[in-house]
């Protein structure tokens, strides 16, 4: 049996090949397919596997390019990847699972063992705990017809650890829950700036930011980069709203940049934050525990960048 060198299965599933040079192609039950330098197996941290095994999941099921772990991304990719809550866990499992329902009622069925992932969990038995929490919101039904083992659900309709794969449905409360929660998210192009309108940090915006979002493929906004005759801040919120994640960079502490920033997270959107390396011990208390790409030149920040876009947005295969 071969060995996942992300997830650490070792499974009769698990398949391995060799591109080029030192790289490989994996294809594995849990992870899904992406492409590794051998160079790079032996430096993962065991802390990072659970989280980068999701990214590679979420990647193939989005049907995005191929992820691909490298000497170049492993460390954007360490310190880029989200920690996500418990609950963001579960709002990322359910829509998963809507991802995988043809049509409401329609069940669909899951395997622990390989599953793992779909919730960013690190064990099964979390990823078991996000899938009892949301049959027990009422967002999820199983059903213990379509249970294997038939013992592997209760009365209550709670599964136990021992399942080997289940089915489940989407409810109608679970349906609206998704609704609110604007799962046509994904969908959209646009990457909201967020920065200092200084002149001398113009060219910031319209060279490596700029450079960076259009090749991950998508279209960045900044608020006046375009007329309008709206009222400024009802703009900035509708733009917001609108877009697929933001950038945020904080040099020069503008109050508006964080205004602007603590907005999309309390809609759940993404948020990649970047301060110049000089204004780094500046950042504000309330948000420096967040990661930030504290770049030191314009290169430097555009390759960051756009792998850091890569790694918790997902390169889109077209252009907006």
């Amino acid at each position: 049996m071969e060995l996942c060198p992300i997830c650490l299965l070792s499974d009769d599933q698990v398949d391995r090949r060799r591109v080029e040079g030192f790289i490989d192609k994996y294809d594995c039950p849990r992870c899904q397919s992406f492409t590794i330098s051998g160079r790079v197996f032996n430096s993962l941290d065991n802390k990072l596997r659970p989280k980068l095994s999701a990214w590679i999941r979420s990647q193939n099921e989005q049907q995005k390019e191929i992820p691909e772990i490298n000497l170049y991304n492993i460390n954007n990719l360490q310190t880029g990847l989200p920690d996500y809550n418990p609950r963001e866990k579960q709002i990322i499992l359910l829509q998963n699972i809507e991802r995988k329902t043809e049509y409401p009622g329609k069940k669909v069925r899951i395997v622990p063992e390989y599953d793992i992932p779909l919730a960013w969990a690190s064990t099964k038995e979390e990823f078991i705990y996000y899938i009892n929490s949301l049959i027990e919101r009422g967002f999820l039904r199983g059903n213990e017809k379509n249970v294997y083992p038939l013992e592997g659900i209760t009365e209550s309709g709670r599964l136990l650890f021992g399942s080997m794969a289940f089915y489940v449905e989407i409810t109608a409360d679970g349906w609206d829950y998704l609704e609110q929660h604007e799962r046509h998210i994904e969908e959209r192009t646009q990457a909201f700036v967020a920065m200092s309108f200084s002149t001398n940090l113009k060219h910031i915006y319209e060279g490596p930011i700029s450079n960076a979002i259009i090749k991950a493929g998508y279209k960045p906004h900044r608020v006046d980069a375009e007329p309008h005759i709206d009222r400024i801040d009802a703009k900035i919120i509708a733009e917001i709203k609108n877009s697929r994640f933001i950038v945020a960079d904080v040099t020069q502490h503008k109050r508006g940049v964080y205004f602007e920033a603590g907005y999309a997270l309390g809609l759940g959107l993404p948020v990649i934050w970047c301060v110049r390396k000089d204004h780094l011990k500046k950042v504000h208390f309330d948000t420096r525990q967040f990661n930030h790409i504290d770049w030191k030149s314009e290169s430097d920040l555009e390759t960051r960048l756009f792998d850091s876009i890569c790694a918790n947005i997902g390169k889109r295969k077209e252009s907006p």
